[in-house]
């Protein structure tokens, strides 16, 4: 109703300016009475209301759009009144919705194109490398062998960040919520990268309680520990530190805290360690950080309805937190 006025004060305007005149012009020329004046105006008034409700009644779609804007869910079927500009303005935005609509549609195509592209590459490069791994196994504990099966190694973690980041675009079509044990998730986790701890010879220590239990995808929080852990190795200050995993419950929460010794994230670079591919300080220091690992954590931990937190001081070490929810509600994808 205020945009209606707004739009039409120049009617408005006009008619006072314009009864003001008449009613001057009248008395003037002593055509009129004064109690006659009351009516006029009276009567001119009860027009121009008229008016304006038979012009509110056949625009109100047209302000009500241009106050509360224009949703998606109902721009398929929009109607804004029966005036000529009403019924050109639903013409209008009923053709561009719909070439809106072509549009989602294409793109929804090419992603569906990509992430297949992607799955299928990823499966055959790992195919080779997993020829390669089993040949090496013939040549185990020599110093050649030991570098090429690190450098198949790395080249797998690369393939899976590579295929997680695509699938993660698509994550309603592949998700399981189970409740699951995180003192056993993270000690997987932990036994997966046995080979990465005893090379950088940092120690795992795990402090959980065993009858501790989350609500997640056992799959992809695996994937999501794995990218904390090889982080965490990554910037570790010198051999022999210490890794810790704890499980704390405050409230109606439970809490996964990774602490590494390492050499901590600058201040400047903290509020955006979650963006693609920032590698800040440290990532161009050690040359091999995608500036990626921490970014995927957040967008799976966002679609799992788990939350992140990550404290750090330069020279101390990281505290990355995630944090689960003890109850068995949970809300809808984002």
């Amino acid at each position: 109703m205020k945009l209606f006025l707004k739009d039409n004060k120049a009617y408005i305007s006009t008619y006072f300016i314009g009864t003001v005149i008449i009613i001057l012009y009248c008395e003037l020329m002593n055509y009129i009475e004064l109690s006659d004046i009351f009516y006029l105006i009276i009567v001119n008034s009860f027009i121009l209301l008229c008016f304006l409700a038979i012009r509110y009644h056949k625009t109100q779609e047209i302000y009500k759009l241009f106050e509360n804007g224009l949703n998606s869910s109902g721009a398929s079927n929009t109607t804004l009144g029966t005036t000529v500009i009403g019924k050109n303005l639903t013409g209008l935005l009923n053709q561009e919705y719909r070439r809106y609509q072509g549009e989602i549609q294409e793109y929804d195509k090419k992603q569906k194109e990509h992430l297949a592209f992607i799955n299928t590459w990823v499966h055959q490069m790992k195919t080779p490398l997993s020829i390669i791994q089993l040949q090496l196994e013939e040549y185990g504990g020599e110093p050649l062998a030991e570098e090429i099966s690190e450098e198949v190694r790395k080249i797998n973690k690369s393939l899976n960040l590579a295929l997680y980041l695509a699938r993660v675009e698509a994550f309603e079509k592949d998700y399981v919520i189970e409740k699951l044990n995180l003192r056993q998730l993270v000690v997987d986790a932990v036994n997966n990268e046995k080979k990465l701890f005893i090379k950088s010879r940092i120690i795992p220590k795990v402090d959980i309680d065993g009858a501790l239990e989350i609500h997640t995808d056992g799959k992809w929080l695996k994937f999501v520990l794995e990218q904390i852990i090889t982080n965490g190795i990554k910037y570790a200050k010198g051999k022999g530190k210490t890794m810790y995993f704890s499980g704390l419950i405050q409230e109606n929460k439970i809490i996964l805290e990774v602490i590494d010794e390492g050499i901590g994230i600058p201040e400047k670079d903290l509020k955006r360690v979650y963006d693609p591919f920032f590698t800040g300080e440290n990532g161009r220091n050690h040359g091999e950080s995608t500036g990626m690992g921490l970014y995927i954590v957040k967008r799976i931990c966002e679609h799992l309805n788990h939350k992140v937190e990550i404290e750090s001081k330069p020279g101390k070490g990281t505290t990355l937190r995630l944090i689960f929810s003890k109850t068995d509600e949970f809300n809808s994808f984002q």
